[in-house]
């Protein structure tokens, strides 16, 4: 039985960019096929990263460039949920009180090379040596030079249309710049993409291609109501991708990138970790067969698992090639914990308020409900909780088998390299 929203009227925010607003009414589009009798108003929020844009994006910090000041409207009940790129939310900190309610289902989550229209050329390939290639992602920087050291990458900051205009301004010296082919589908700029750059040479971004959708935690009703978004596949990779990303840490300023494929039942994400030139890197792949099978164990008839928390997961040396089929188990060096799901008091809306048409909720009723269970931030309602788990522990022992691999000594060398400058 489909849910019935409490609320006649949600606020929604956003970024102001073109690609935002478009991706926010995407959103209120599919909404409107559960829920055709709901209104929607549009929020449009400035960030630290729309503010700054001379500033390489590894320059001006890791945490909430595209999200902070959204958060803050999220807080302060201004609004009830974010339409995010996924790619933009960090997976290694949200705000205590934030998740993200719903994934959509994922366009092409790959890279797009997109050449200056006076060129006549079709493909990277075809440039020549010292062509300028705009680009503010590390994480392509460091790849692409591993594939093509002949080419210059120069930062080139903005929304998207303003990256078009100045790889259009030719007295700027581009050649060409590099966007995700999410972005381009969803602007309809299709006709302008040169080449599609395959993930053997490239891998994507955590959550690349997706949108996720942010409210507060203790909003039950926000969550149940988004939770008819919920893309599983889409789900599921972007939980294992999150996970990764968590426990190797960064964001801006270190170039990961993976490669998720989930057929319904088993996953395989392929991650890697490079310095900012790409001259040292660490790369592999979990694999799991089958996520349905649960990877709990029992003694003295508790039910354990492993913990979901950011501390690390170690394993022994000698089990590093057990990883990828850890569904017939997996031993750790950490104690297993205890799975507790909290309880908070939440103010809940009565049912006279269901058909008011003010955003707030001025009559509730206080009573004890269950937090929801979350995987790397995300909540997914309505999905199997043993896939979600294995899709999170997926993406954690990818990242601890890179650290076994040498990645600590790779992020050292970035922290060492990378000046923050703090916002204004």
């Amino acid at each position: 039985m489909q849910y019935v929203p409490l609320r006649s009227k949600y606020r929604i925010g956003t970024r102001q960019s073109e690609l935002a607003l478009v991706q926010t009414e995407s959103v209120i589009e599919q909404l409107h096929k559960f829920y055709p009798n709901i209104e929607y108003e549009i929020i449009k929020i400035k960030t630290i990263g729309d503010k700054n844009l001379l500033d390489p994006l590894a320059n001006i910090g890791d945490k909430g460039l595209f999200t902070k000041e959204l958060e803050v409207e999220l807080n302060r009940n201004t609004i009830e949920f974010v339409v995010h790129s996924l790619k933009d939310v960090p997976s290694t900190i949200l705000p205590p009180n934030m998740i993200i309610g719903a994934i959509l289902e994922r366009a092409d989550p790959r890279d797009a090379v997109v050449i200056a229209p006076w060129h006549n050329k079709k493909s990277l390939n075809e440039l020549s040596h010292g062509s300028i290639i705009g680009t503010s992602s590390t994480r392509r920087i460091a790849q692409l030079k591993l594939n093509y050291p002949q080419f210059i990458y120069k930062n080139i900051r903005g929304n998207m249309n303003t990256r078009w205009e100045k790889l259009n301004n030719q007295e700027l010296g581009y050649d060409a710049m590099i966007a995700a082919v999410a972005g381009l589908q969803r602007l309809k700029w299709t006709d302008r993409i040169s080449e599609i750059i395959e993930p053997d040479r490239v891998l994507y971004a955590i959550g690349q291609g997706a949108l996720g959708i942010e409210c507060r935690h203790n909003d039950i009703d926000t969550i149940r109501m988004l939770s008819v978004l919920n893309h599983e596949p889409t789900v599921v990779c972007c939980i294992a991708e999150r996970a990764f990303l968590r426990r190797i840490g960064g964001g801006c300023s270190i170039p990961n990138a993976v490669r998720t494929v989930y057929n319904e039942k088993g996953l395989i994400i392929d991650g890697i970790l490079l310095n900012l030139d790409g001259s040292r890197f660490v790369k592999d792949c979990v694999e799991n067969s089958d996520l349905t099978i649960s990877t709990t164990t029992t003694k003295n008839g508790s039910t354990f698992f492993v913990s979901h928390s950011d501390d690390d997961l170690s394993l022994p040396d000698d089990d590093i090639q057990s990883i990828d089929r850890y569904s017939n188990g997996m031993n750790s060096k950490k104690q297993l914990t205890e799975l507790n799901i909290n309880s908070i008091h939440v103010p809940i809306p009565s049912t006279s308020t269901s058909q008011s048409s003010s955003p707030s909720l001025s009559t509730t009723t206080t009573e004890v409900v269950p937090l929801l269970r979350h995987y790397a931030h995300v909540c997914g309602v309505n999905i199997n909780e043993t896939i979600l788990e294995n899709a999170e522990l997926c993406g954690t022992n990818l990242a601890v088998k890179l650290m076994q691999m040498g990645a600590d000594s790779i992020l050292e060398e970035i922290h060492q390299n990378v000046t923050v400058i703090p916002p204004p």
